[in-house]
């Protein structure tokens, strides 16, 4: 088995190709077989070398790796070899209709009530009609003639059979008049000489699918399995417009773990629940091509945040031992009761430094601070001095309970603004333990003084 991503690199990758990509390497990599990454840059313009950086860098990323890598710019000679046989073979055509008229064309069509296709007026030309055309300066684009008699049929592995009538299609342009070729020679050329045996992608590759088909055919070559994937809706319309559809560069800077997005992405479209895995061999023994439903389905970013805290409670420390230590953390204990407490890796060291620095807003910004200045004091000077752990909360609270009728809620509320400048967090009672008791003595006498 065989299988390939072919994004092309005019732009940045987003969330749904991130997603065709991967459920092309799942597919691939359950079934032993092996994944090609193909850049489809015949668009000289508008490719460029930094999105081809760009989209190896966020594959990698999610988890992605490859059995082969090129780039379709380096196979011209081959799909010009392939063109010459196909107009000798009476399959491509050269016309010679400027934009211009092709628009008037179908301006003519939809006026009279009929399907804005092509007409195939160059079949008529004559070798002095077309001599005459270039002497005139116009250049030829080639249209692949599509036989419009024969019905498109394939079992799609995701929308099961599909059965189309191409007699409403236009004869598509392979190559244009600057040169370039379109999508669609190339793509069958390259499938066909790699021996792709399976093409995953969005379901806006169905009518390309049927053109290919009869391309495939007319190089007689074996077709591929097919499958085809319902395109990503999202919830929430303003992000996707403002990020451009979540572009991968968003999400990481969301600081969501690539293994949580990988984990919601293989669940999206199915029936299954969202499971958090925590690594990539698990994903490809869970994933089943036939488990996706050809349903229209909506991208939220909400849940891939839901995933990624409990990727973050299922990590043990040998994990995340190396990026902890990067800060400065080598603390499994620590590791262990913080996890559960966080949305994102960052929240890990935003707590260290609270339990471990000087907290700053403790001196600085007075609106840390509870304004009542009589529990400030009870507080400080009720602390236990005795053995220091997790009962000491406790011990603590009841002392000041003892000097004062403020209700429990809110007296946890200012005893944690107090010693983390927060009113919510992790078990303030573990908490207490990190802080350390030299450094809860410190940040009491400093809130005494500061109010």
């Amino acid at each position: 088995m065989l299988t390939r991503f072919a994004p092309s690199p005019t732009g940045y990758l987003h969330v749904g190709n991130i997603r065709t990509a991967l459920i092309c390497w799942l597919y691939t990599r359950s079934k032993n077989g092996k994944f090609f990454l193909r850049f489809d840059d015949t668009d000289i313009q508008r490719s460029d070398i930094k999105y081809i950086e760009s989209i190896i860098e966020d594959l990698r990323w999610v988890g992605i790796d490859w059995d082969m890598q090129f780039k379709q710019s380096e196979r011209f000679n081959l799909y010009d070899d392939v063109l010459l046989q196909l107009i000798k073979d009476g399959y491509i055509y050269e016309c010679y209709e400027t934009k211009e008229e092709l628009e008037i064309k179908r301006k003519l069509q939809l006026k009279q009530g009929l399907p804005p296709t092509y007409d195939r007026e160059a079949l008529l030309l004559t070798k002095e009609k077309k001599s005459q055309y270039m002497q005139e300066g116009r250049k030829p684009h080639f249209r692949f003639m599509l036989n419009q008699d024969e019905p498109i049929k394939w079992n799609d592995e995701i929308k099961g059979k599909i059965d189309m009538k191409i007699n409403s299609i236009s004869d598509p342009v392979i190559k244009r008049e600057d040169g370039n070729y379109t999508y669609m020679l190339p793509s069958v050329v390259d499938d066909i000489d790699f021996n792709i045996t399976h093409i995953i992608r969005g379901e806006d590759h169905i009518t390309n699918t049927a053109i290919q088909i009869q391309l495939i055919k007319a190089l007689k070559a074996k077709i591929p399995v097919f499958a085809h994937l319902p395109l990503l809706h999202f919830a929430d319309s303003k992000i996707s417009k403002r990020v451009g559809g979540l572009d991968v560069k968003f999400i990481k800077e969301s600081g969501i773990e690539p293994i949580a997005l990988d984990s919601y992405l293989t669940k999206l479209g199915t029936s299954e629940q969202v499971e958090s895995y925590i690594d990539m061999q698990a994903l490809i023994n869970s994933f089943g091509i036939t488990k996706f439903s050809s349903a229209s389905l909506q991208f939220n970013i909400d849940e891939v945040y839901k995933s990624n805290s409990k990727v973050l409670q299922k990590m043990p420390f040998e994990v995340v031992a190396e990026r902890l230590s990067k800060e400065g953390i080598h603390s499994s204990e620590f590791w262990s009761f913080i996890r559960n407490n966080i949305g994102k890796f960052s929240d890990v060291i935003e707590w260290w430094h609270i339990c471990q620095s000087d907290l700053e807003c403790i001196t600085t910004n007075l609106d840390c601070i509870p304004t009542n200045k009589e529990l400030i004091q009870i507080a400080s000077y009720t602390f236990p001095q005795d053995n220091f752990d997790q009962n000491t909360l406790q011990k603590w609270v009841n002392a000041i309970k003892q000097k004062t009728d403020i209700k429990t809620k809110e007296l946890f509320r200012q005893l944690r603004l107090i010693l983390t400048g927060k009113e919510s967090g992790p078990e303030l009672a573990k908490l207490l333990v990190f802080i350390g008791k030299e450094n809860i003595i410190t940040r009491l006498n400093k809130a005494v003084n500061a109010v």
